[in-house]
């Protein structure tokens, strides 16, 4: 069976398409007998909104001083800790702003850390704080509807870890449109219920792999390359399903091919930020697949393949969001696990989603619609898929 429904899931994609890089900010805190010294880091791009929160003429470093003077509320025991003195701000070489402070506590025992300095300006911001003593290290996921973390009562700091990462994983793949996308994609590139089950696997056993190996340093592939290749990802599958024909696969495959080393050539004139091996490697994979389906080859029984080899692609952007923060290697495991059951938990939710609505337009509206409505869908990938791909490639 085919769904015919992607159009809808499309324009709802186009409608959120800079979404997919949520705005995030992380802290580390040290505690001693006098207070805690908090050191908050955020992307000096992101922090030019606190500017609309300021006097004109303001820079960006007091801006952000003064976000952290008023949005962030330490106690411990109970009691009020004092900030000391403005925080020192400095720009960092990796082009985050650094924000250090002293709180001075007066007394010991539970400690509160309210965090709401970029929080109130992006509805999905999501703050990574870690707090480090002499007897232990916990860690703990903030976004605007939790802007409070509690450390101290150990019965809670494991189930606040496990399930802020299992949210941050689940709300990842789904404010990605580049990653919703290719999920549609694979949709209406299989016909079964059986080849469907067995897409969504190699997807989910391809970016699990890469995920796992990027967040433990094992693979480190240059962001630009990945952010590219997920793009390029959605127009393949988006190509491959909207043909039938052997004719089709072969003139696709010559034609792509060429537009590729023509982006190439481009690319090595302009300054692109792919190397020339990515560029090879596309080349190659266009040519030989789509002439492969031309001499005969199966498409649906080549799908799992597909998807698990681009799935490894996506793993790798999955983990951008954990590669900022600087995961204890105690917690990294458990963070890991959460997060990517997170981020299959979403998938599901996709794929659901999209059945569901499929389903109940296919009971209201005739074949033709459908059709129209299927070519427009792959149209609308085969766009998106395009536009992020160059988009990423030529910076």
């Amino acid at each position: 069976m085919r769904f015919w429904v992607g159009l809808l899931a499309v324009l709802i994609i186009a409608g959120v398409a800079d979404a997919h890089e949520r705005s995030r900010s992380n802290s580390i805190w040290q505690e001693t007998e006098a207070g805690l010294t908090g050191r908050i880091y955020l992307e000096a791009r992101q922090a030019t909104l606190l500017l609309s929160l300021e006097d004109s003429g303001v820079s960006l470093q007091s801006a952000f001083q003064q976000r952290l003077i008023e949005g962030i509320a330490v106690s411990r025991g109970g009691g009020v800790c004092a900030l000391q003195a403005s925080p020192q701000i400095q720009l960092r070489p990796d082009g985050r702003l650094e924000g250090v402070g002293f709180w001075a506590c007066p007394e010991s025992g539970l400690i509160e850390i309210d965090v709401q300095v970029f929080s109130p300006l992006s509805a999905n911001h999501v703050h990574f704080i870690r707090l480090e003593s002499e007897s232990h290290l916990s860690e703990q996921v903030l976004s605007r509807g939790r802007t409070t973390a509690r450390f101290g009562d150990e019965r809670h700091a494991a189930p606040a870890r496990w399930t802020g990462f299992l949210g941050l994983g689940f709300e990842h793949i789904l404010a990605g449109p580049d990653h919703v996308a290719f999920v549609i994609g694979l949709i209406l590139l299989v016909t079964r219920w059986r080849r469907l089950a067995l897409v969504t696997l190699g997807f989910t056993l391809g970016h699990s792999l890469t995920l796992a190996l990027a967040v433990i340093g094992w693979v480190s592939p240059p962001g630009a390359a990945i952010e590219s290749l997920i793009g390029f990802s959605i127009l393949f599958i988006a190509a491959e399903a909207a043909l039938a024909k052997r004719t089709e696969f072969a003139i696709a495959g010559w034609s792509g091919g060429t537009a590729l080393a023509a982006l190439a050539a481009l690319s090595a004139l302009s300054g692109g930020l792919l190397a020339w091996p990515v560029w090879i490697s596309l080349i190659v994979l266009t040519l030989a697949y789509f002439q492969w389906l031309a001499s005969g080859g199966n498409a649906q029984t080549a799908a799992p393949v597909l998807s698990g080899g681009f799935g490894l692609v996506h793993g790798v952007g999955f983990a951008g969001i954990l590669l900022e923060i600087d995961m204890s290697r105690e917690a990294l495991i458990t963070s890991l696990l959460a997060f990517n059951i997170g981020v299959e938990l979403g998938q599901l939710t996709i794929v659901a989603g999209v059945l569901i609505l499929a389903a109940i337009v296919r009971l209201v509206a005739p074949d033709r619609i459908l059709e129209y409505g299927r070519a427009a869908a792959l149209a609308g990938l085969a766009f998106l898929g395009s536009f992020w791909f160059l988009g990423r490639a030529f910076g």
